[in-house]
């Protein structure tokens, strides 16, 4: 299993992942309210590890706080920019087509600054993808926290079960985002708990 950190694109075959930044100066966009997260799996779940997002997404649901809110897009993403007005933090889950092995997850922060263009040309929904990202940051819509976790398929074909790799690193990755939304909404109550000393 391989991990590909932030923007260092480096190969990580440890079985961890190096942490991505998270934004700390605001919860709530600033009003003070508690730190709102939507994670958002893209794929198709009839197209072999195109599905995998769906997959972690429906995995996840039963072990998130109820004030989490998971999206599933199945076909056009432009809906992407209105779900990203509405979140302090968003986490976006998709399948990846790559050089890489099979299993390799990328971890990105896309907060701060704009993708590689390199890096949207691996996901199987960049086009999407990279034009509601980079609109959101236009329009200063863009959430604090944007996190992207693609892992790198094998079969797109018709079917319902994934390749043996991506079923490892999907485990992987439903791991370390049950752990990012611990470790947000851990920081939204120290800051809500600081601001009241």
């Amino acid at each position: 299993m391989y991990f590909l950190c932030n923007t260092l694109f480096e190969a990580d075959n440890r079985g961890d992942v190096t942490d991505s930044k998270f934004s700390s100066g605001t919860t709530g966009r600033g009003n003070g309210e508690k730190r709102s997260i939507t994670i958002v799996g893209i794929g198709n779940e009839f197209r072999g590890d195109d599905g995998v997002a769906l997959s972690i997404l429906r995995s996840l649901k039963n072990e998130l706080p109820p004030q989490v809110k998971t999206i599933e897009l199945t076909g056009d993403q432009s809906s992407l920019l209105e779900l990203m007005q509405d979140t302090d933090t968003m986490i976006i889950i998709d399948a990846v087509s790559s050089a890489a092995p099979a299993g390799t997850i990328f971890r990105v922060d896309a907060s701060g600054e704009p993708f590689p263009n390199d890096f949207f040309a691996v996901s199987t929904h960049s086009i999407d993808l990279a034009q509601s990202i980079e609109l959101a940051r236009t329009m200063n819509r863009l959430p604090d926290v944007v996190l992207i976790y693609g892992i790198v398929g094998k079969d797109f074909s018709f079917t319902t079960s994934f390749s043996q790799r991506v079923k490892d690193s999907a485990e992987a990755v439903r791991s370390r985002i049950a752990s990012d939304v611990d470790q947000i909404f851990k920081r939204s109550e120290t800051k809500q708990i600081s601001g009241t000393l």
